[in-house]
């Protein structure tokens, strides 16, 4: 008897201290990041029941940044609508949302709400419902925490790129920029004479960027940016120059050169014109390569 009121005693105990609901995100993880362009947006939160022995509500709410969960909400914490004991005890499963304009941002010390802060913070959807308890296991009043997540607000944008190197090809130029820390996108503008003329917005560690459609021998402005995951931007890079060039064809290459387009078998059998023959391969595989 002693031994099955010891068990009945540690199985009531580890009840107290299980996480009868799970709060996940739709797909699955338990961490949403954004950043100051995606403050309005709303977030599909799941929770599943794990528990058949609730018997209360499940209060949500949020917290502040850098706080943890706890058996309810305190000042300064957000409520949000409670999941009603109707709904828990109909199915195992279900969802709501979350508005991120609902975080309890700081309104001081750089804060000024969602979108202002150049800072990053972490707030935790929080949740505690009551499972029975007590000698004979039917007494609801042993509070029970959901399992939580967090929301991570990035308000610190990547360090500016630098743009290495950026030369013509023919109506195009290439820009190889560098890829700062945590950066995800690399943005390259293409300017005119002050008027932009041609953006690409590239993935980081796909190499060398490259914007066709250009000018030949026009002078272009190029100046870079870097993007990380919520969508925070760099400062610009310095501005570099390219200019198009253009690059002819083989056989044009090779007229420039001495030869003639339709040359006869020993065209490039030796002397001057077989030098042109092949200073114009030179010079044309040359330029497809930067080409490429």
């Amino acid at each position: 008897m002693r031994n099955l009121l010891l068990l009945t005693a540690v199985f009531l105990s580890s009840a107290a201290f299980a996480q009868p609901v799970q709060l996940r995100l739709s797909n699955g993880q338990e961490t949403q990041s954004f950043g100051p362009t995606t403050c309005s947006g709303r977030v599909s939160i799941t929770w599943t029941r794990t528990s058949t022995t609730i018997c209360e509500q499940l209060s949500l709410w949020l917290t502040q940044p850098g706080k943890n969960c706890g058996d309810s909400p305190e000042a300064g914490d957000v409520g949000l609508d409670a999941i009603t004991l109707t709904e828990l005890g109909q199915s195992n499963t279900g969802t709501f949302q979350v508005d991120l304009g609902q975080l309890p941002f700081p309104t001081t010390g750089g804060g000024g709400g969602c979108g202002a802060l150049t800072q990053d913070a972490t707030f935790r959807l929080c949740g505690a419902t009551k499972v029975y308890g007590g000698s004979f296991g039917t007494d609801c009043n042993t509070v029970s925490r959901a399992s939580g997540m967090k929301f991570v607000y990035d308000g610190t944008p990547p360090t500016a790129p630098v743009i290495e190197d950026a030369r013509g090809l023919d109506q195009a130029v290439l820009a190889d920029v560098s890829e700062p820390t945590g950066a995800t996108v690399i943005e390259l503008h293409v300017s005119r004479d002050g008027t932009e003329v041609a953006m690409v917005r590239q993935d980081v560690g796909r190499g060398a960027i490259r914007v066709e459609g250009l000018e030949n021998e026009v002078t272009y402005q190029l100046v870079a940016y870097a993007f990380d995951q919520a969508e925070n931007r760099s400062n610009p890079s310095e501005a570099r120059e390219a200019s198009p060039t253009k690059t002819n064809g083989f056989m044009e290459e090779y007229a420039n050169a001495g030869g003639k387009e339709m040359g006869g078998c020993g065209a490039a059998g030796g002397g001057v014109v077989g030098s042109a023959v092949l200073a114009a391969l030179g010079f044309w595989l040359s330029s497809r390569r930067n080409r490429s």
